[in-house]
C-alpha cells in the first residue's frame, strides 16, 4: 500500500443513467401535456456525487460500468469538468430515466429503467480497476441501484476488498444491496427513513425510533450513519455524538439528487478532516445548494458558503 496516499475520492456507479428532466407548468394525468423546458444530464447516484464533489473544487475519480452506445455525453461532461474517468466500457446503452416536474405543485414523478448488463469479464476488469484506484485513494463512495444480473452481495464484496486497502467506504443504496452491504461494515451509510425501516424491519414514527436504529448500526461496526429526513434535514451520528441538522430555506429548483449532494458534502468534509458537526453543516448546505438548481446540477462552492451560516444544528443524545 502507498503510505503517502492522499484523501483522494472515488465514486462507483454500477448503473449510470441519463436523466431527462421535463418541466410542465401543470402536468395532467391522462391528458396531452406540453413540455415547457427540458434538460438531459449524465447521472446515476455515484456520478451525481462526483459532480457535487468537483463543484467544491475537490478532485474526484469516477468508475463503474458505462454503456458504449451513448457514453459520449458522459465523456464530454467528465472532460469539461475535469472529473477523472475510469469507467469500464461495456456493450449496450445506458438507461434514460425520466423526471416529470409539475411546476404548479413542485411535485416530481420519476420513471426509472433497469439499466445495462455486464459480463463476467467486465466485472473482472472493474475489480482490477478498483484495486488499482484503492492503492492511491482513501475514500470510496458506492451508491445507487444494481444493474440487471448483479449479485445482491456485490457491494459487500467490494467493501471487503477496499477495506483491505484501508479505504473508508460510504455506502448509499437500498433493499437487499444495503442489507448485504452493511455485513462488510462500511465506514458510513446514508439511508432515508423508508430505507432504514426496510433495513431494520420496523416502522419509525418518532425521532427516538430512528436514533435507536442508528445506535444499533453503530454498535454493529458502522462508524457513521446519516439518515436523510427530506426537507426536514438529517440525523447524523457517530459513536460519540448525534446531531439533528435543519437546512436553510431555499427556492426549490429540483429535489432530484438531493440525497447524493448530502453524501457528497459528507465525503468532502471527511476528505478535509472536518469534525462531525462541520461535516454535517457542509453536507446540509451542499444539499440545499443542489436543491436550488434545476435537474441534477450541483451548487457552486460560493452558493454553499452563503448557506453555511444558516444551517441549524442541535445535538441529541445517542
Amino acid at each position: 500500500m502507498n503510505m503517502l496516499k492522499q484523501a483522494r475520492i472515488v465514486t462507483v456507479t454500477l448503473n449510470p443513467a441519463l436523466d431527462q428532466t421535463m418541466y410542465f407548468s401543470q402536468f395532467n394525468i391522462g391528458q396531452v401535456n406540453r413540455v415547457g423546458k427540458e434538460r438531459l444530464d449524465p447521472a446515476g447516484k455515484g456520478v451525481n456525487v462526483a459532480k457535487v464533489i468537483k463543484s467544491l473544487d475537490q478532485e474526484v475519480t469516477v468508475t463503474g460500468f458505462l454503456g458504449r452506445e451513448n457514453s459520449r455525453i458522459f465523456e464530454e461532461y467528465f472532460q469539461t469538468h475535469q472529473i477523472h474517468d475510469q469507467f469500464i466500457r461495456v456493450d449496450g446503452a445506458n438507461r434514460i430515466n425520466t423526471k416529470i416536474v409539475d411546476e404548479s405543485n413542485k411535485q416530481v414523478t420519476e420513471i426509472n429503467f433497469p439499466g445495462i448488463k455486464y459480463s463476467a469479464s467486465d466485472l473482472e476488469k472493474l475489480e482490477c480497476k478498483m484495486e488499482q484506484l484503492a492503492e492511491e485513494s482513501q475514500i470510496f463512495v458506492l451508491s445507487g441501484s444494481l444493474p440487471e444480473g448483479a449479485t445482491i452481495g456485490i457491494y459487500r464484496e467490494f467493501i471487503e476488498v477496499l477495506k483491505q486497502y484501508h479505504c473508508k467506504v460510504f455506502l448509499d443504496t437500498s433493499g437487499g444491496a444495503l442489507e448485504e452491504g452493511i455485513k462488510a461494515k462500511p465506514f458510513a451509510i446514508k439511508p432515508n427513513v423508508y430505507e432504514l425501516e426496510q433495513l431494520m424491519g420496523y416502522s419509525m414514527e418518532h425521532e427516538r425510533d430512528i436514533l435507536g436504529a442508528i445506535n444499533t448500526l453503530i454498535a454493529e461496526g458502522i462508524n457513521k450513519v446519516i439518515v436523510s429526513l427530506g426537507e426536514k434535514g438529517a440525523l447524523v451520528a457517530d459513536g460519540s455524538k448525534g446531531l439533528i441538522v435543519t437546512p436553510p430555506d431555499v427556492q426549490i429548483g429540483s429535489t432530484v439528487g438531493a440525497g447524493d449532494a448530502l453524501v457528497a458534502g459528507l465525503v468532502f468534509g471527511e476528505a478535509k478532516g472536518m469534525p462531525l458537526e462541520e461535516q454535517a453543516r457542509w453536507a446540509t448546505a451542499v444539499a440545499a445548494a443542489s436543491v436550488a438548481k434545476p435537474g441534477t446540477q450541483a451548487g457552486t462552492l460560493r452558493d454553499v458558503e452563503k448557506l453555511l451560516p444558516h444551517v441549524i444544528i442541535k445535538e441529541v443524545k445517542v
